[in-house]
């Protein structure tokens, strides 16, 4: 019974150890998914990004061809008495004069701009996904925040979970903004830096920041593409902490090192892009940044 006894145990314990390995070898398989799963998301971010800029270019083409016709019927009408013919304007064989370089304008000019609060004060539901337009742009979504304890009229504009390799992304990309605007928490997007100078260049604004702890200011303003999207001021930080960016913080990518630091890169070494400067300890980890008028 005791040799018998001792077999059990023996056996029993070899299975311990096979599940421990098994357990292991699940843990890598499901970090690997995991790693996978934001490779793909970052892929696909890419390829909507790269039809985007497609599309762009053939309207961009489409608009000189039909912007040259009617510098060509323009033309016309200070040469003939009558109008042109209908073979000359569909044509455009007739004498002209070369039209200028059309130079297409990506981000508007500084200017104070006015328009209703995109989130509402009396919005009731955790989050909400809405639809806003900015005066000379295209509409988009914008996540609103509500809760208890700081209350509604939060607009979320950066959101950034812990080690994300989404936000490793180019100037240009943070100009624009990028990522999948939703109601879900771990949702990861950046409204965009021309977006958020123009959203708060008119009114004055709050802004709370969160990592480790929540820090909130007063009087957030960020410059234009011309100022490098600097912090041009934020007041009255209820917490110290590296998060918080500094007055004259310009905003710095990989490929665009603004953060004032010989010889670092600190957004290259962190693997995202923000109002870094020479003061800063940053870390990699979850970002969740949201705006609001004080007014």
């Amino acid at each position: 019974m005791e040799n018998k006894y001792t077999e059990v145990l023996s056996q029993l314990s070899d299975e311990k150890v096979k599940y421990a390995q098994l357990h292991s070898k699940q843990q890598e398989v499901d970090n690997l998914i995991s790693q996978k799963n934001i490779e793909i998301g970052l892929l696909k971010d890419q390829i909507r990004e790269l039809k985007e800029k497609n599309e762009l270019v053939s309207l961009t083409n489409q608009f000189r061809e039909e912007i040259a016709k009617l510098g060509k019927i323009v033309k016309i009408g200070g040469i003939h008495e009558n109008n042109p013919t209908k073979s000359e304007v569909e044509t455009g064989e007739v004498p002209t004069t070369p039209l200028p370089n059309i130079n297409i304008e990506t981000t508007p000019k500084t200017e104070t701009i006015d328009f209703p609060d995109p989130c509402p004060r009396d919005q009731k539901e955790t989050r909400v996904l809405r639809e806003i337009k900015l005066p000379g742009s295209d509409p988009f979504e914008v996540v609103c925040r509500s809760d208890s304890e700081v209350g509604s009229g939060w607009l979320n504009v950066y959101r950034k979970v812990p080690i994300s390799h989404k936000f490793n992304r180019t100037y240009e990309d943070y100009e624009r903004g990028f990522g999948d605007v939703e109601t879900d928490f771990f949702g990861q997007f950046f409204i965009g830096l021309n977006r958020l100078h123009r959203l708060i260049s008119g009114k004055p604004h709050e802004v709370r920041l969160y990592t480790s702890m929540e820090i909130r200011c007063d009087n957030f303003v960020v410059g234009d593409r011309s100022e490098g999207y600097k912090v041009k001021s934020i007041a009255n930080c209820n917490e110290p902490d590296w998060i918080s960016p500094k007055p004259g913080s310009k905003f710095s990518t990989f490929d665009r090192d603004e953060d004032g630091v010989p010889g670092r890169n600190l957004a290259n070494e962190e693997g995202y892009g923000w109002w870094f400067n020479p003061g800063m300890s940053p870390e990699n980890d979850g970002i969740y940044m949201y705006i609001r008028r004080t007014n």
